[in-house]
């Protein structure tokens, strides 16, 4: 709560727009490449890349090292529209 706030007094600087990368069931992709065994994959998360970030991270950085991700990521999988 900025009380002293006066929204007419505020100079516009900049508009910036980006993508929200989408895929068809709304599920990011997540995980392993099958066709491309050193490619991790942690894309199309839309507009819950911020909240889903974290968790990511920790999921391609168990993948890169060898580790379990967990849980079944199979739902996510990469390869799954083709």
């Amino acid at each position: 709560y900025l009380p002293d706030l006066d929204p007419a007094r505020l100079e516009l600087v900049e508009i910036w727009r980006g993508l929200r990368p989408c895929t068809p069931d709304g599920l990011p992709f997540l995980g392993r490449s099958r066709r491309y065994g050193n490619l991790t994959v942690a894309a199309g998360h839309a507009m819950i890349g911020l909240s889903l970030g974290p968790i990511s991270g920790e999921i391609v950085s168990r993948l890169v090292v060898g580790e379990e991700p967990g849980f079944d990521l199979e739902l996510l999988r990469p390869e799954r529209f083709g």
